[in-house]
């Protein structure tokens, strides 16, 4: 009786990026039909990054040429938590932060966020009012009184990775493409 042995190969990079690419091919087809544009626009939006494919739909804004990919915080809940123990954010891809009271100032801070991030403060126009760039992370055990915070005038926040802003062309004055939201 021969003995056989079973190898299991390692996925490659090479791989891995044509699974990536079959992947996103196949989505676009399926957003590409009525049928399916319409079955992504019932779907929920996405309040966690990395996005995922499946389960939710970014919320698409845009500036230009630059169309930015994010998961939408909308209530309460989901702004108190917003991007803490992300480990990176991905290029185009960020977390929408709206509100229930129309333009006031608003102060982010960085609890419990291990990554840089840049802040987009944007009124109700779509207007950028101001930019808060490469904001430093928050180490575990910070005390609260020496957490980065910063401010601005907004009806939406905007958070990116660092450098990000700057990357895409935004910056104050900048007019992003906001569809019409609701805060809770």
């Amino acid at each position: 009786m021969r003995a056989t042995t079973s190898i299991t190969r390692k996925p490659t990079a090479d791989r891995a990026a044509a699974a990536l690419a079959a992947l996103l091919a196949a989505a676009a087809l399926v957003t590409a039909t009525p049928a399916g544009a319409q079955q992504m626009d019932q779907l929920p939006y996405c309040t966690r990054i990395p996005l995922p494919l499946a389960s939710c739909r970014p919320l698409d804004v845009y500036s230009g040429r630059v169309t930015l990919h994010l998961a939408l915080a909308s209530d309460e809940a989901q702004r108190e938590h917003g991007l803490m123990n992300v480990r990176a954010v991905p290029r185009g891809q960020g977390m929408l932060f709206v509100f229930p009271d129309g333009e006031q100032t608003r102060e982010f801070w960085m609890k419990d966020t291990i990554t840089p991030l840049d802040m987009l403060f944007v009124d109700s126009a779509g207007t950028v009012t101001g930019v808060a760039a490469n904001v430093p992370a928050t180490k575990r055990g910070t005390p609260d009184a020496k957490i980065a915070r910063r401010r601005g005038l907004a009806q939406y926040v905007i958070e990116l990775g660092a450098g990000q802003a700057s990357a895409l062309g935004l910056a104050a004055g900048s007019r992003l493409s906001i569809p019409p939201l609701r805060a809770k």
